[in-house]
């Protein structure tokens, strides 16, 4: 029988298929859920700045503190404690009611003084913490360099306050991806997850009114990052994470020969609930025997464009070929 257990940022895991950030992993009743389903990790469901902010202003709003700002100050402060300390709680219980590990999520768009708490996460139990990061470069002004400094800044700020595993989840707007990404890596990252599904607006043209767009991925989506994840793997020292598209098990076996450590599932158990793990496990296991794979360690990676004999099939040249028929 083939061994599904793996590795990721030091954390041992009995399969690569891993709970994304997600209604799915909102409390502790669905995260008991998952792993009864067989899932090897869970990320929580991330606890968002934005929300903080809007809810403590919203906590607040009806006060009058004209004459006294010092109260405030204190019933802000008092509020954003109220939202993160629930938070907290999940994560301890989480991880006195499972054995598979539990990873924190931040969703943050700045290095808010809010990070004063990832200590906190560590606190609790949190096996690991995955920053789930938010900053589109959409400021006409801003430049690249600009942008991405914010990103590092976060990472530098959260790194100096825990010694669990830190992942960077990302998005794909970065220029020189390559290079960004070793940097992060170099910068402490134990993990990149590749990539960040940002919400998508959509217009309704009857109602006049911005929307939201489809929410969930479509497997072509993960074409994209098994590219990625090949051109890295191999080149820098953090654990990748594949996310976005992965809906069968052959999307998983794809990626793991790409070179990813695990492959973070939401969409698809989304659908069809969390029992889809068990379907995505066993068809990993029946390829590995069918394959004469005694473990992942066997094959992992060695898709990736540094084993490639031929690498260039994972860049533009590849395009090339298959546009004019050159083989």
């Amino acid at each position: 029988m083939a061994d599904l257990t793996t590795s990721y940022m030091g954390l041992q895991l009995k399969n690569p298929v891993v709970v994304a950030s997600s209604q799915l992993t909102y409390d502790v009743e669905r995260v008991a859920e998952c792993e009864k389903a067989g899932a090897g990790a869970v990320v929580l469901k991330s606890i968002f700045e934005e929300q903080i902010e809007h809810d403590s202003r919203q906590m607040i709003g009806g006060m009058d503190f004209d004459a006294y700002t010092e109260a405030y100050d204190y019933f802000k402060e008092t509020s954003r404690d109220y939202y993160i300390d629930n938070y907290l709680a999940l994560v301890e219980e989480a991880k006195k009611r499972v054995d598979i590990p539990v990873i924190a999520s931040i969703n943050a768009v700045g290095s808010g003084s809010w990070i004063e708490y990832a200590t906190r996460f560590e606190q609790v139990g949190a096996d690991a913490l995955e920053l789930n990061l938010y900053i589109i470069p959409a400021n006409t002004s801003a430049e690249g360099r600009e942008i991405e400094k914010g990103y590092f800044d976060i990472l530098k700020k959260v790194r100096q306050k825990v010694s669990i595993p830190v992942a960077l989840k990302l998005g794909s707007q970065f220029s020189g991806m390559a290079r960004t990404m070793k940097q992060f890596s170099d910068a402490g990252a134990d993990g990149l997850v590749l990539f960040n599904r940002f919400y998508k607006p959509d217009i309704d043209i009857e109602k006049m009114s911005v929307k939201t767009a489809q929410i969930y991925s479509a497997p072509e989506e993960m074409a994209f990052t098994l590219q990625w994840i090949a051109l890295l793997s191999g080149k820098i020292s953090a654990d990748l994470a594949a996310n976005t598209g992965i809906h069968s098990s052959a999307d998983v076996i794809k990626q793991l020969l790409a070179g990813a450590k695990v492959t973070e599932v939401c969409s698809q158990l989304m659908r069809k609930g969390v029992d889809e793990i068990e379907t995505l496990t066993q068809g990993l296991e029946e390829w590995m025997d069918r394959k004469g794979y005694g473990s992942i360690e066997e094959f992992r990676g060695i898709m990736s464009q540094e084993r490639m004999k031929h690498p260039e099939v994972y860049e533009r040249s590849q395009y090339i070929k298959a546009l004019v028929g050159i083989e």
